[in-house]
């Protein structure tokens, strides 16, 4: 009697032990329980983290790792949390090829830290933008992150460029398009962006008609940066209904909008020459020819001229800008304006200040 009794008792530990084993991580997994979104950036590189369900240690969710100007990934995971270790199979898309590789995340405080981020938690994912670059038009735009997988910058074509503003030579110097991909239905164009020389905008930008060459965003002496995009909803359901109005929140904000033009700085310039010309048909002129010292190829250049007369005092002044000769930059630069036929005689000698900066366009 004694003897059944023990094995009973022995029984019964058995069956706790194993009924232990499989319910007691399930209870004690609740101190790693994850936060919806995580948000990590390293230099102009963002990765979003979204955890769609959690039961107790299994784990699913959407991972996008935007790496600024270089193949980025995006897709779906699965895996396990354990002893504050996230396991994950990420299937994921990088350049219209699907992928499957294994990450490790490790959970350090409220943080998930791994593949060179440092995930912390953010209450709102759709709050998160991150900066698109535009290809050779110097601006990048902020978008919302967690639409990364459905937007992406294409070139246009100059077909869509002459059909767009005709065969002329009224066209924009660089261009460039986001596109959206939904859910249900065709692509779109939701943002157009164009550079333009001042002198063309100056001519096509017409006020009274359909602003096919988009709304200024950034204007200097010699470029206009324009941008076009959908007003309207252009797709019945959701979520892609919800996703182009959260777009174009963005399009006509000049905060969404980060300036990239290559920054002018000042330059050593020698005058050479001075001196007047007659054109029977527009007047007359003062030129000032002079080297602008450093100037390397693929330049712009900017220069503030001055014309003194003999005893020293200014006659006028004037700017001109330009592109820096190539393959000799090194070459002779000039400056002419008109002047009065009074004011040839007395032109004695000129100053010129210039500044350079790389070229956009």
């Amino acid at each position: 009697m004694k003897s059944k009794k023990v094995i009973l008792i022995l029984f019964a530990v058995l069956i706790t032990a194993f009924i232990l084993g499989i319910y007691l991580p399930k209870f004690t997994s609740s101190e790693s329980k994850l936060m919806p979104c995580y948000h990590a950036q390293v230099a102009d590189s963002s990765s979003l983290l979204k955890i769609f369900s959690q039961d107790n240690n299994l784990v699913n969710g959407e991972l996008i790792f935007q790496n600024y100007q270089k193949d980025s990934s995006y897709g779906v995971f699965n895996g396990e949390l354990i002893n504050k270790k996230l396991e994950i199979n990420f299937k994921f898309q990088s350049e219209g090829v699907e992928s499957t590789r294994q990450i490790s995340l490790n959970l350090n405080g409220e943080s998930l830290v791994g593949e060179g981020f440092n995930f912390k938690p953010v209450e709102n994912c759709n709050s998160i933008t991150y900066n698109q670059g535009l290809g050779l038009i110097p601006f990048d735009m902020k978008l919302p992150l967690h639409l990364f997988p459905r937007i992406k910058l294409q070139p246009i074509t100059e077909q869509e460029l002459t059909n767009t503003f005709g065969p002329g030579g009224f066209k924009p110097i660089q261009s460039a398009k986001i596109v959206y991909t939904p859910t249900k239905g065709e692509p779109v164009a939701a943002v157009i962006f164009y550079l333009w020389q001042k002198s063309v905008w100056n001519v096509i930008a017409n006020p009274n008609e359909a602003p096919d060459w988009g709304v200024m965003q950034w204007s200097d002496q010699s470029h206009v940066f324009s941008v076009n995009g959908v007003q309207d909803c252009v797709y019945p359901n959701e979520p892609d209904c919800g996703n182009i109005s959260e777009i174009f929140k963005f399009i006509y904000d000049n905060n969404s909008y980060i300036n990239k033009v290559p920054p002018y700085s000042e330059v050593k310039v020698k005058v050479t020459k001075t001196k007047t010309f007659h054109d029977p048909e527009t007047g007359y002129y003062v030129v000032s020819e002079f080297n602008i010292l450093g100037i390397g190829a693929n330049q712009s250049y900017r220069c503030d001229i001055s014309a003194f007369d003999k005893g020293g005092k200014v006659i006028i002044s004037w700017s001109t800008e330009g592109l820096s000769f190539s393959p000799n930059p090194s070459t002779i630069y000039s400056g002419q304006t008109n002047i009065k036929p009074d004011q040839v005689s007395t032109v004695g000698s000129s100053t010129v200040k210039c500044k350079v900066a790389d070229a956009i366009g």
